[in-house]
C-alpha cells in the first residue's frame, strides 16, 4: 500500500479524520535455521511494511472533546428545565 492508500483507507473504513502525515517503513522477515538429524533447513518469515500515522489532534482527544461537549449541553438542558 502506498501512503495515499493508507490515508484513504483510514478515513473510509475507520471514519477517522485525514492524517497530517503518513510515514512507511519496510522490514525484512527474519531468517531462521533448524538443525535436523541429517540436514539443516533454512526458511524466512515474510517481509512486512509498517505505517506510522500522525494527526493534528488525536482521534481519542477529539472523541473526548465531543463527549464533554455533549455532557455540557445535557447539563444546560437540565438547568433550563429546572428554571
Amino acid at each position: 500500500m502506498t501512503k495515499h492508500e493508507i490515508a484513504e483507507y483510514l478515513t473510509k473504513i475507520y471514519d477517522l479524520p485525514t492524517p497530517k502525515k503518513v510515514n512507511t517503513a519496510q522490514f525484512h522477515g527474519k531468517r531462521k535455521r533448524i538443525s535436523g538429524k541429517r540436514n539443516i533447513v533454512h526458511y524466512k518469515y515474510r517481509d512486512y511494511k509498517k505505517a506510522y500515522v500522525t494527526w493534528d489532534k488525536s482521534p481519542y482527544e477529539k472523541y473526548l472533546q465531543e463527549q464533554t461537549d455533549a455532557e455540557m449541553k445535557e447539563e444546560e438542558a437540565v438547568a433550563v428545565d429546572k428554571v
